[in-house]
């Protein structure tokens, strides 16, 4: 939900912006000192050899419309759907909302309808057992 993944090289229609680049990337080092960079798989899982392996059967990724990170999350819905992993991906994105605003109003409708996806997804699945 609103994963923080970025990386070196933008993706897609990810911003090219410096000043906006460096304060993300400023914000991952200060958040996780110990990481080998903005190319850590921790924030950028698709430089991992071993990601498509993950072990569950299905995967929800939620972006926001106006979240500066979401096409980075876009990317890791595509590369995902496309990799050898062979479980189900969904992708939902929130129109007109930035990232994890739904931290910032848990009352509002599109939090609530977001809580109603996360649930439903999960209800969905309950022949598996591995989140």
């Amino acid at each position: 939900m609103h994963p923080y993944f970025w990386g070196k090289d933008p993706t897609g229609d990810e911003t090219t912006d410096p000043d906006t680049r460096g304060i993300i990337e400023k914000f991952w080092v200060t958040a996780c000192p110990s990481s080998s960079g903005i190319d850590d798989p921790l924030i950028n899982p698709v430089m991992d050899p071993k990601w498509p392996s993950i072990e569950c059967a299905k995967v929800l990724v939620v972006v926001s419309e106006r979240d500066v990170l979401k096409y980075r999350g876009w990317f890791y819905f595509e590369e995902l759907g496309k990799s050898e992993w062979g479980g189900e991906v969904e992708i939902m994105e929130i129109e007109g909302e930035e990232h994890v605003f739904h931290l910032e109003n848990p009352n509002c409708d599109k939090a609530k309808d977001l809580v109603r996806k996360v649930a439903s997804f999960i209800k969905s699945d309950q022949n598996h057992s591995t989140y």
